[in-house]
Order: structure tokens, then sequence, then C-alpha cells
């Protein structure tokens, strides 16, 4: 039935407070309550209209109107639905968690009616809870425990405090594992689980930082079930700190599941994620500071074997891994919650670094320069400005040295604001490398890998300047650890190592490399340049008219004048290939 929201908002209302018959000026301040009185009942009888031509095109409508009053229709509402009937109702429940992650009552309302909601909320909440307790106190208990575990993280968002949960949520998966039950944790849970049906709703306030563990996507292969065992473990474990709440897993499928992770990562203001990654090789962890959106820790754990002990001893590392750098993180969160709209303005522009183009380049930009004017001391937009006029210089092609002056300078700044920032020391090697100072850049690389030996953005970087220095083979062998501690790797990465390869002359690796690449347009000159060593001219002139579209003014000789190699020998390489692909 095509009822106004507003009218579905008052059905449940009446029902569920078990009225049937409400003065119109209290459903005007239920429904309108931030509205004047006027206004209000103006609102009211606009709805009362629609109500009723509904009733004269022949809908069954289940409400009534008199002249001060509006009634609810004798039997209207199905009987056999009792949201906040007695505990002993609610034995079945898998239906009752599959209701509570519904949105409940989420139609556009007033602060009055939300007030209202939110209390049934609660309600719903209390039953549920006595519920589970009933349940878990039975013998029968053994047959509810994948319905139990997942009622208990719901109940934690609204009792992270609630000891009894988190004996029930232990116990309840080592019975279902068939597992001893071990001595109790050392930490307490401090865990504020969001859970949501399909619209995700934002979650409840909260003073401290929440985290997200976006589990591996499952490839069927012998290790996942060991691997989800494993994010089981490693959730748990995470439930135990007191210094973040912890999303819960129902919801974080959710948002891996997500073409657009990021914007649900900003709606519910996600501070940290945990992303997981899943191969024949194992697990792959890594930490990301969101705000920044910068890697600050990752690893790769190998899983040959389904067993307990080794399970848990890998779970246990990746939570005492984590939780040191929480520890480190701090001073950060704390700048985070004083300054949330300065971060904000950072992570949107940061996004825009992802595209390797001048328009999304000079997005980010302006992005970092807004950034800046909130906050002109905060290092993290001087390191990424930094970057925006490095990558301009690459893809523009022109030599333009102005901009590497204020790469250079940009990038000192940001080591001013903060000595210990890697970011600030990598976008300081990259434009000394474009300057054609090679050891000072390898210097300034060196040092940033030294105070982020995860960070693989400067690890590619590091690896960047090696094969600039006429070190192919060891820049190669870098970038392909970038890739490992990065595996969904951006574009750069790629294309990074496609040039090793090429000065290698393992020039069909080249072109595979580029292949990965998720828009390969930046790298058209090198892909023309490989294809043409490969004999194949036909290709070879395919790209270089690809890259001219991109860059018309393009000029091969001016390029190579201001290439930043070391020997000539490399640009005597590339002058080969490109003149052969037809520059």
């Amino acid at each position: 039935m095509p009822l106004p929201e507003k009218a579905l908002l008052l059905l449940a209302y009446m029902h569920l407070e078990g009225v049937s018959r409400l003065t119109r000026n209290q459903i005007a301040g239920l429904l309108w309550s931030e509205s004047d009185k006027s206004a209000a009942q103006a609102s009211l009888r606009k709805m009362i209209e629609r109500i009723r031509r509904l009733s004269a095109d022949g809908w069954d409508v289940p409400l009534t109107f008199q002249s001060d009053t509006i009634c609810l229709g004798p039997d209207r509402m199905d009987a056999d639905v009792d949201l906040i009937g007695g505990p002993s109702k609610l034995h079945d429940l898998k239906s009752m968690s599959g209701l509570l992650k519904q949105a409940f009552l989420q139609a556009p309302a007033s602060i009055a009616f939300s007030v209202w909601r939110n209390k049934q909320i609660d309600t719903l909440f209390r039953r549920l809870k006595t519920a589970l307790f009933e349940v878990w106190a039975t013998n029968s208990r053994s047959r509810h425990l994948n319905d139990i575990v997942e009622i208990a993280y719901l109940l934690l968002e609204h009792y992270p405090d609630e000891s009894k949960i988190r004996e029930i949520l232990v116990e309840a998966r080592r019975e279902g594992r068939g597992e001893p039950t071990p001595s109790p944790p050392d930490l307490r849970v401090r865990s504020s689980i969001s859970t949501d049906g399909g619209g995700l709703p934002a979650p409840p306030p909260t003073n401290l930082p929440r985290l997200v563990l976006l589990p591996p996507i499952i490839n069927g292969s012998a290790l996942s079930s060991l691997a989800s065992a494993l994010i089981e473990d490693i959730t748990m474990g995470l439930c135990s700190l007191r210094s973040v709440t912890v999303v819960a897993p129902y919801t974080a499928e959710k948002i891996r599941a997500m073409p657009d992770k990021a914007t649900h990562l900003e709606k519910f203001a996600i501070t940290y994620v945990i992303d997981t990654a899943l191969s024949d090789e194992g697990l792959f962890v890594q930490m990301i500071f969101l705000p920044t959106d910068s890697i600050i820790w990752a690893e790769r754990f190998p899983l040959p074997y389904d067993h307990v002990t080794l399970r848990r001893s890998i779970a246990n590392s990746i939570v005492r891994a984590i939780v040191a750098e929480l520890r480190k993180m701090e001073a950060d969160v704390a700048d985070v919650r004083s300054n949330p709209e300065v971060y904000l303005t950072y992570l949107k522009a940061s996004r825009h670094l992802k595209g390797l183009s001048l328009p999304e380049i000079r997005r980010a930009r302006s992005g970092f320069k807004d950034t800046l004017r909130l906050d002109g001391s905060f290092a993290p937009a001087y390191a990424a400005l930094a970057r925006t006029y490095s990558m301009e210089w690459v893809l523009t092609a022109r030599g333009d040295r102005n901009l590497l002056s204020s790469a250079e300078a940009s990038a000192r700044l940001a080591i001013k604001g903060n000595p210990e920032l890697s970011s600030a020391y990598r976008e300081l090697g990259v434009a000394k490398l474009y300057l054609g100072d090679v050891d000072e850049s390898l210097e300034a690389l060196d040092r940033a890998e030294a105070l982020s030996p995860h960070f693989a953005d400067a690890i590619y970087s590091y690896a960047d300047s090696l094969v600039h220095a006429s070190r192919p083979s060891e820049g190669l062998s870098k970038i392909e650890k970038a890739i490992s501690l990065n595996p969904i790797a951006p574009d750069d990465y790629f294309w990074s190592a496609a040039g090793a390869s090429y000065f290698l002359g393992h020039f069909q690796e080249a072109i595979s490399y580029i292949d990965r690449m998720a828009t390969p347009g930046s790298a058209q000159r090198l892909l023309a340049a490989s294809w043409a060593m490969l004999g194949n001219s036909r290709k070879a002139r395919f790209h270089r008219r690809k890259a001219h579209e991109l860059n018309p003014h393009f000029d091969l000789e001016l390029w190579l004048s201001v290439l930043p190699v070391k020997e000539q020998w490399q640009k005597d390489l590339y002058r080969e290939g490109l003149s052969k692909a037809g520059f």
C-alpha cells in the first residue's frame, strides 16, 4: 500500500504502544516536533488528505479519521508480529537476530519520534539479551551455537562492557570447534560492534577510534577454511582491546563486498582498517590509518597447517603487532579528533592521487591546498602536495624544473613539520631523483624505508630510484617487495616494475606489468618501446598513437635530455625502443 512514510511510522507507533486512538495534536507533535504548531497541523492535514485519496481509490486503509482524533482500524495489524513480547517468545534466535540487523523505522522522522524509536531499540536489545542468556543456560544450546555467536557480536554494540556476553562469545566459539575452554584473556573487551541491514546505517557515536577488520575474499583454496578460522581468532583478539571499538564481522563483510568502500568507511567514522588478502602463500595483513590513507604496518603470514595451536599463535602475533601500532598512533588520533575537517579534506584529496592523469593530479593538488588553508602545519598534506608536482613533471614530460623545485620545497616543509614522517622523505627522494641528484634521492628513500619498513609506497619509490640509478635488478626486487606488501597495488607500482624489466631487457615482462595496470595510459610510451624491441611494429605504432593523443607535445630528445638516469646505456636503450616505435 502506497501510504506516506509518516503514516507508516504512525502505524508502527500505535501498534507498538498498544493504542488505537491518538489526538491530532499528539500526532502532529510526534511526527513534526521541530515545526511550530500551525505548520505541524498543516502537514498533518496534507497527510490525511493523501490517505483519504488512497481510500477513495479503493485501497484498504488501516486508519480512520474523526474531527480531532485518528484511529487504528480493527484487526489491521498482524497479530503474530510481536517485537516487544516477553523473552519466552524469543526462542528463535536466528529470526530475532535477523530482525535486529535490519534498519528499525529508519524513514525520516522528527526528533520526538527518533527519541521514541531509540527507546524501542533499547527495549528490543534488552529482550534479546535476556533471551540469549536463557538459551545459553539450557541443555539445547549446542544446537544454537552459530546463532549465539552472531547475537553475541550484535549485543556488544549496546553492551560493550557486559562480561557475560563476552564469556558466552568465547565459550560458544570454543564449543563449536570442540576445543577446550582456555583461561580468560588478560584484557577486558572494549568493543562497540556495529551491525546493519541492507542500508548500513551510521553507527552510534563513540569516544574511541573505530577499527574494521576486512576479511579476505575466499578463493576456494585449501587455505580458505583455515583463513576464515584465523580471521575469527583475530577478531576475538581485537575485541579484547580497550583503546578501539571494533566493527562487527557482519558489517565488515558487507563493506568488503561494496564497490565504494571508501564512502562507507567514512560513513562509519573508521580510523583504522585491517585489510586482509588470501593467496597460496598465506594471509597478507596490512593496517591502514585512514585519516592520512597511509599503510602503517603490513606482513604476510604463511598458513601451512590447519592446526589450532599454530593458528592461535599467528592470530596472537597479528593482534600484538596491531596493538603496537595503535600505541604509536595515539598522538595522531588525538589530532584527528581535534581537527576532523582537516583530515577529511586531506583524505578526499588523496583519492584523486589514485589515478595517473593530469586532471586527477591537479584536483588532488587543489584539495591539499584546501587542507593547508585549514591547517598550515599539517605535514602529510605538504608531502602529498609534493607528490602532485613530481607526478605532473613525469606526465607532462616537458622537463619543467619549476615543478620539481615546488616538489622539493613542499617535501622539506613536510619534514620540518614532522621529522619522523616517512612519506615526507619519500617525496624528497622522488624530487631529488628527477632533479638529477640520484645519491641524495637514495639517501632520502633509505630514510623513508627505515622509518616505516612496511610503507609499500616508500619502497616503491626506492625501487624507482634504483632503476634510475642504473640498478634495475635491485629496483625490480624492491618493487616486487612493495607489490607483496600491497597486493592490490596502484598503477605506478606496475609502471615502475615495467621500467625495471625494460632496462633488464625483459620486454615481454615489461608488457605484462603494464597489462596489470588499471589505467595504462600513462605507460603508453614504455609500452610502445617494449613492443618495438620485440619486433612487433604494428602494436608499437598503435601505442605510439595512443601516447601522442595523451601528450601531443612530447619531444623525444627533450625528454631524454632531462630523464634522470645515472648511466648513458639506459638512455640509449630507451631511445632505441622509442625510435623504433616511431617517436
